[in-house]
């Protein structure tokens, strides 16, 4: 069973991949190769104003990409059974509602 920080680094590398070829390259040379933006401009005969731009981009589409997976498996749990749970520990402390 793949641990979940593993899990993870798959789901983000899978996203990295799916990034269109012009902010994949960006956003790999400025963020895992940790490159300038002056040296990410020079290594792709761009401006930096591109640079900045492309990454910008990339890391929107990874925020949209990662979004839909963190609210299925990081955030998904089961309202009615916390709410339940809620109940039953506020009952043992004797507030009902909330209110003592």
């Amino acid at each position: 069973m793949n641990s979940p920080n593993k899990e993870l680094s798959q789901v983000l590398e899978d996203a990295i991949s799916r990034l269109p070829e012009k902010y994949r390259i960006v956003f790999v040379l400025r963020e895992i190769e940790e490159l300038s933006v002056r040296d990410t401009s020079s290594a792709l005969d761009i401006e930096e104003n591109n640079v900045k731009v492309r990454l910008n981009r990339a890391k929107a589409l990874l925020r949209e990409n990662l979004n839909a997976y963190m609210k299925d498996h990081v955030y998904h749990f089961h309202l009615t059974r916390c709410d339940r749970i809620t109940r039953n520990v506020l009952q043992k402390l004797g507030i009902e509602g909330g209110k003592p």
